[in-house]
């Protein structure tokens, strides 16, 4: 079967395919993950696959409808996102006037409410929540929609949910092939880019699922694969993707492993294999900031870079609202390890937190400056429906007409102000300064797209999320 994968066009950048939907202040363009490894499961399969991702590639409206119209599908896979689910919902359905096909929504943001998604649409008749690869393989071989678990579907002016099936084992993810040889294929890789990594990178994953699955406000643990649940890859398997990067893509300097969080033990067994193995490729990763020393020193010696570390506010009774599962006398000891075994650390601060207030925000701003990770992120928290925090703001009325928090303590417009203060704070400080002067190339004339786009928008510009 033609089969096309879409990552419809809205606005230049945007992603919808990383845990939460946004164009990015430091322009950073991560792969559309799931849809790709969705497309590799199919081609293996050997279906004829297309895969788009509009946003990331600068193609608008047109450009996409003429590829979508000269490659003619039989199967057309539309991922969605939050900010963009009106457009995508109406950019289908156009597209579905002229090319008649068989069409399904897919990805996290889809999950939420598939019943309300769906229903909003005039042509598309079908819906996977959850993983979606062997229920969109079921569409693609025909078989009945009653018969495809995971599946909603329109029948007449109904509207059907099937049973979920089992979350993909270990076993069933170590028999899809490998993410980097179809984005290798079928992307312009040069387009994907982000401050932490070396350029160019590739993104693949060794597992899905969170390990601690218990953040409140995480889209993808609340909708997409639920709790406390981490189903890995065969370490065999994984070490077997980094020899095909290194000697088949050489021209990948970074690898960025984007499971919810790679915990200790599986970071520890990776490197045992990797150093085993000989392969020197650099790689990322997520990590909760609770890891031992022995493990993060390996991790260093194993070639690991940076780590994506989700600090989030430095507030204790914040920390125990959202359910983060860590204090901040771990983090404080956490970041004293990892800077001691000399691995980087992109820190992810956020503001907007249910019962936060600006005594809380300036804490997280004077942690974030305390602990002096590498690069770090000030988020505006995006409420994502189906979430615990979604539905705490929703219920308390601290969410405004656009779905943003906005408290009676800590109003949305102190909200962006902090944030805006936090980002001026930490990037204007003499240690962040220093390293600029020390590393030019990197902090300034590697990221002068960042600079042109951070100024405005950390000093006068609205932020919009």
């Amino acid at each position: 079967m033609r089969i096309l994968l879409l990552s419809p066009p809205f606005k230049k950048e945007y992603m919808r395919n990383a845990r939460c939907d946004f164009v990015s202040l430091s322009a950073t363009q991560w792969y559309p993950i799931l849809l790709g490894y969705c497309g590799s499961y199919l081609q293996g399969k050997g279906h004829s696959i297309r895969f788009v991702d509009a946003p990331a590639h600068y193609l608008d409206h047109e450009a996409t409808r003429k590829i979508v119209h000269g490659f003619n599908p039989e199967l057309l896979v539309l991922y969605t996102g939050s900010m963009s689910e009106e457009n995508d919902l109406e950019f289908a359905d156009s597209l579905l006037d002229a090319v008649p096909c068989d069409t399904v929504i897919v990805g996290p943001y889809a999950s939420i409410n598939p019943e309300k998604t769906l229903a909003r649409s005039r042509f598309v008749g079908k819906l996977v929540v959850g993983e979606f690869e062997i229920a969109v393989g079921e569409i693609a071989d025909r078989v009945n929609p009653e018969n495809i678990k995971n599946l909603v579907y329109k029948e007449g002016q109904t509207i059907i949910r099937n049973p979920m099936r089992d979350y993909m084992t270990g076993e069933e993810l170590d028999e899809i092939p490998f993410v980097s040889r179809f984005f290798r294929d079928n992307v312009d890789i040069n387009r994907y880019k982000t401050p932490s990594e070396l350029y160019p990178y590739i993104d693949i994953m060794t597992g899905r699922g969170c390990a601690w699955g218990m953040c409140t406000y995480c889209l993808w643990v609340n909708t997409f694969i639920k709790g406390k649940r981490y189903n890995v890859r065969s370490m065999e398997n994984v070490i077997e993707e980094f020899r095909f990067i290194a000697e088949e893509m050489p021209w990948i300097r970074s690898v960025m492993i984007q499971d919810d969080t790679f915990t200790e033990d599986r970071a520890r067994e990776f490197c045992e294999a990797k150093l085993s193995a000989g392969i020197q490729l650099p790689w990322s990763c997520y990590v909760k900031a609770d890891m031992n020393s022995d493990v993060l020193v390996l991790m260093k010696q194993a070639g690991c870079r940076n780590l994506h570390v989700g600090y989030e506010s430095g507030s204790e009774k914040v920390l125990k609202k959202i359910r983060k599962g860590i204090t901040l006398e771990q983090m404080e000891t956490f970041t004293k390890r990892a800077n001691d075994a000399g691995l980087r650390i992109h820190g992810d601060f956020a503001f907007g937190f249910p019962e936060e207030t600006p005594e809380d925000a300036m804490k997280t701003i004077e942690l974030a400056c305390k602990l002096k990770p590498h690069t770090a992120q000030f988020q505006l928290m995006i409420p994502f429906a189906g979430t615990p925090y979604y539905k705490e703001m929703t219920e308390n009325g601290w969410l405004n007409e656009d779905g943003q928090p906005d408290m009676p303590q800590f109003t949305n417009e102190q909200i962006r102000k902090m944030a805006k203060k936090a980002y001026r704070k930490f990037y204007f400080s003499g240690h962040y300064l220093a390293l600029c002067m020390r590393h030019p190339g990197e902090h300034i004339f590697g990221r002068l797209k960042t600079i042109r786009r951070a100024i405005p928008a950390i000093f006068w510009k609205r932020w919009n999320v």
